[in-house]
């Protein structure tokens, strides 16, 4: 089992516990509703998924998923990843906040917090993340911590006419 956290000024980064089950839920749901839950993993929102969601973010690998918890409330309002990929000094970054604790800097303090622990502690050299053109929060939360967009991706049509997929980008960012 995981014990590091990362403290912040506002926030403890830390590994999902058996504890956050109502946490995560109202967290999930919220994404999952949001305005830009189309362009997101697509995550079961029903009572029964929940626990296994839980189980799935409280997986074995350090710093995969995180607990992002709120430290004057003790309540979990999001989370960060730090995923493996396939270049060894390479992960790839993810981050949601819950919309009613959105626009006090939690993400950029949290992302910013969780990065700076892999390349002092795993020896992480560059995160990647990508993102929907039309997320504008998440385009400019990449851009403030660093990131710069290294493709981009147009929407293509299938053989009906029909739109596949959304326009967005890959984004770096080297420590």
């Amino acid at each position: 089992m995981r014990e590091t956290k990362i403290t912040t000024e506002r926030l403890t980064i830390r590994p999902f516990a058996d504890g956050d089950l109502d946490d995560i839920t109202a967290l999930i749901r919220d994404k999952m509703t949001g305005e830009y839950a189309p362009y997101d993993t697509q995550w079961p929102t029903d009572d029964a998924s929940m626990p296994k969601i839980l189980a799935y973010y409280m997986g074995e690998k350090p710093w995969e998923w995180c607990a992002v918890e709120l430290k004057a409330t003790g309540r979990v309002i999001g989370f960060v990843c730090a995923g493996r990929t396939k270049e060894r000094k390479t992960r790839g970054l993810g981050y949601t906040i819950r919309s009613d604790h959105r626009n006090n800097g939690y993400a950029y303090e949290a992302c910013h917090a969780l990065m700076a622990h892999c390349k002092n502690a795993l020896g992480t050299r560059s995160f990647k993340a990508g993102t929907a053109d039309c997320n504008g929060p998440s385009v400019k939360l990449l851009y403030k911590l660093g990131f710069t967009k290294i493709k981009s991706f147009e929407p293509s049509t299938d053989s009906g006419g029909k739109q596949v997929g959304f326009a967005g980008g890959e984004y770096e960012c080297k420590l």
